[in-house]
């Protein structure tokens, strides 16, 4: 009982500081204050009004899709080939795999800085994608490694020994069953691309500026309810994401109950 209080505890010290963050955007103060002394929504007029913050949300939005999707594919393909290949040098190809969550930020900013430059991909929204998806991919293959580590193989040379094809196989019978994992791995390769900063300042500009690039700016030229208000349509978003995806494994869990009862 003791270890749930404790639980619950470092719970609410973890999330107080973000939860305060969504009473201060409601508030009719021109600064930050707390308690508020009333009740506005003039700070989410304030943003949506305002094009850089609103083109910003629509770009990061759009840049975390087009990474969640392909650090996804070439995730996955990784996992495959780590979990059902045995080839020379696999510990050094699962090291660097992993290495981009392991190197700091900024080195991998100056490191794909220099890379993309000579490519003429520097403000570039494609080169935006390519440099997230080298920091989403760690994510996607780790979870959807466990995944596959998890499952029954018998169930895949049973699919291939009644005729089915290996690509076949993959898509009727694997990749049913990791789902939830493959969908985790997206999840947090769109949300680690929707918040990205640092790589981003390094290979964005004026044409390919983020939602949280236009926060780190307005950060350093005035900070009003307005930031507060930008927090928390993030933090609804980002709750959003994780709702759905617990609401498709809870409705996987509930049809895989129903098929074993039957």
């Amino acid at each position: 009982m003791w270890l749930k209080f404790i639980v619950v505890l470092i719970i609410i010290a973890l999330i107080s500081p973000i939860l305060v963050i969504i009473p201060m955007s409601f508030s009719s103060s021109s600064f930050f204050e707390f308690p508020i002394p009333g009740y506005s929504f003039k700070w989410y007029l304030s943003f949506f009004h305002n094009e850089e913050w609103v083109v910003g949300l629509i770009r990061s939005l759009s840049i975390a899709f087009f990474t969640a999707i392909l650090s996804t594919i070439l995730g996955v393909m990784a996992s495959l080939a780590v979990t059902r290949l045995n080839f020379y040098g696999k510990k050094v190809f699962m090291s660097l795999m992993v290495a981009p969550m392991i190197i700091p930020v900024i080195i991998t900013g100056v490191a794909l800085y220099h890379s993309f430059a000579p490519l003429n991909l520097t403000n570039t929204f494609t080169g935006l994608v390519l440099a997230h998806t080298v920091l989403a991919i760690p994510i996607v293959f780790v979870t959807v490694t466990a995944s596959l580590q998890g499952m029954d193989r018998n169930l895949e040379w049973a699919a291939m020994g009644l005729g089915s094809t290996p690509i076949g196989t993959f898509f009727k019978v694997t990749l049913p069953l990791i789902r939830p994992g493959v969908l985790s791995g997206a999840l947090f390769a769109f949300i680690i691309s929707f918040d990205e900063v640092v790589v981003t300042i390094f290979l964005g500009g004026s044409s390919t500026k983020t939602l949280p690039i236009a926060m780190w700016e307005n950060l350093r030229i005035q900070v009003d309810p307005t930031m507060a208000a930008v927090s928390s349509i993030l933090i609804l978003i980002t709750i959003t994401l994780f709702l759905g995806q617990e609401l498709v494994s809870v409705r996987k869990a509930r049809l895989k109950r129903k098929l074993n009862n039957h």
